[in-house]
């Protein structure tokens, strides 16, 4: 018995059919997520356009789509088949997505859409399809902006090594935290000598490489650690050529366009010696497996499948968006009662002058301590959103870029019923400025980032809103950081409580 033509014309196009069927289905899962956090989105694309660290996003896509181009022949004949556990992680992500929603930190809320967006492609088409093209998916993760944070840490460590290395050199250094004097000049760490630019993109490229070279998990995880290690290696020599090259020529060389060329020429160098290194341990490629399913899932059932996975989204977002309700539409009004009896005076011409924009309520005076002027800043937060909250990229102690950066610190405790708190020392001029500063969240108070959040989510999900305050107290000094210090924590220790009840009395007064 002979096929019909027509029959066999069916049976070859049937693999094709449910290739397309697969895409159009992950693709419409794909728009839902995205449409659903449009905003999220927004910032991820303004983030590729504006920060340097960042501009590689539009680089990733491109990388994914080819990955998942060269999974095309390991697909042959592969058909949706959806899966609980895809829905599970899709799930989950989206509780993910809603945590971050509730505390307004946007890389948890874009790193949740891209896991959402991977939960969608297994949800849909099921787990055969989804191991073969996890690891093409798994590069969406380098399209999130995120790593600003450590660029005080790569900082101080580009300082110190530069230092080291300099004074292994024969070079005499004074150092004053990322400030450092040699005979031929002063130097500062500013953000740009950081090496996050560096960081992220050797990641990236290296994470590329090793997927792409090795199919042994200890090679790949070997190689990423030393993609890691690599940019701060070459950042700290890069760092301490400029300055060496610039001491030895009187500074005629290692400055303006040389600063920048070298430093891209150590980093291309480092990058090509490190894949020509790593190429000669490359694994062989695998032989491509046909793909083989259990059984074909009817039609009506992937996109019922997909329709439930676009209203996953939706539905995470609508609950953040309900739990972000005001507890208290009133603003609130700021009366700092413990402080109304010290005398105030003008606020001078060199000062730090904090930034925190999108605060409901900001106290920024002069109060005169023992002779001496002592800045108390206070920005006040409630109802938050994106933009407007008290931990953003946008809020800084020292906004100008005048001073110079020296120490950032946790100072020792010097009562046991004050909070923790973190010292900042910066320099201009030879006047020294020591800053103290922590987080207050109804009530509790912290200098973590992290930890602020976790208490801001904690206090929404108790139905007791999101007040919350930046404090900082600055001393000045012409000796040293340190004895700027002493006054700023003579001041902290004395006033500091009463600071506190205060801010309270602010968030109490206001809540229904």
């Amino acid at each position: 018995m002979t096929d019909h033509p027509i029959d066999r014309e069916l049976r070859a196009s049937a693999p094709r059919s449910s290739g397309v069927l697969a895409l159009a289905m992950v693709l419409v899962a794909w728009a839902a997520i995205l449409f659903s956090f449009r905003a999220q989105v927004a910032m991820m694309l303004e983030a590729w356009e504006t920060l340097p660290s960042h501009e590689h996003g539009h680089v990733v896509l491109v990388v994914v789509a080819y990955l998942l181009w060269t999974k095309l022949p390991a697909l042959k004949g592969a058909f949706c088949s959806p899966s609980l556990k895809g829905f599970a992680a899709l799930v989950f992500t989206g509780f993910l997505a809603m945590l971050g929603e509730l505390v307004a930190v946007a890389a948890v809320v874009q790193f949740a859409i891209v896991l959402m967006m991977i939960g969608a492609v297994w949800a849909v088409t099921g787990d055969a399809v989804f191991r073969r093209v996890l690891g093409p998916l798994f590069f969406l993760l380098f399209a999130v902006p995120f790593g600003q944070e450590i660029l005080p840490v790569l900082m101080n460590w580009t300082a110190d090594a530069t230092v080291v290395a300099l004074r292994h050199s024969g070079v005499p250094v004074y150092q004053e935290g990322r400030n450092f004097v040699i005979p031929s000049g002063q130097w500062s760490v500013v953000e740009a000598c950081g090496g996050i630019r560096y960081l992220l993109t050797s990641v990236f490229i290296g994470a590329v490489f090793a997927y792409l070279t090795y199919t042994k998990w200890h090679k790949r995880l070997l190689f990423m650690l030393w993609a890691i290690l690599m940019p701060l290696v070459a950042n700290w020599i890069r760092a301490y050529v400029i300055v060496m090259v610039a001491h030895k020529t009187a500074n005629e060389w290692g400055l303006g366009l040389s600063h920048i060329a070298l430093g891209w020429v150590i980093f291309g160098v480092s990058i090509f010696l490190s894949f020509a290194v790593g190429a000669r341990w490359r694994d062989k490629t695998p032989e491509v497996e046909p793909f083989r399913a259990a059984g074909r899932v009817a039609t009506p059932a992937v996109l019922g499948a997909t329709l439930l996975a676009a209203a996953v989204p939706y539905s995470w977002h609508a609950v953040a968006q309900m739990l972000n309700a005001p507890v208290s539409a009133d603003a609130p009004v700021l009366r700092l009662e413990s402080l109304a009896a010290l005398p105030q005076a003008a606020p001078a011409d060199e000062a730090i002058r904090p930034r925190f924009p999108g605060a409901r309520a900001v106290h920024q005076v002069t109060y005169l301590y023992n002779g001496q002027p002592v800045d108390v800043f206070i920005a006040y937060y409630r109802n938050q959103t994106q933009g407007a909250e008290l931990v953003n990229v946008q809020n800084q102690l020292e906004p100008t870029k005048n001073w110079g950066w020296s120490i950032s610190t946790q100072p020792p405790g010097d009562k046991p019923n004050l909070p923790t708190l973190r010292l900042e020392g910066f320099v201009k001029s030879g006047l020294h400025a020591a800053v103290y500063h922590f987080y207050w969240v109804n009530g509790m108070t912290t200098t973590s980032d992290f930890t602020s959040k976790i208490l801001e989510a904690a206090s929404r999900l108790r139905g007791r809103g999101d007040d919350a305050a930046a404090v900082a107290i600055t001393a000045y000094s012409r000796e040293s950081v340190e004895a700027a210090r002493v006054t700023t924590a003579a001041f902290a220790s004395e006033h500091l409580a009463g600071i506190l009840a205060d801010l309270e009395q602010t968030a109490t007064t206001d809540r229904k």
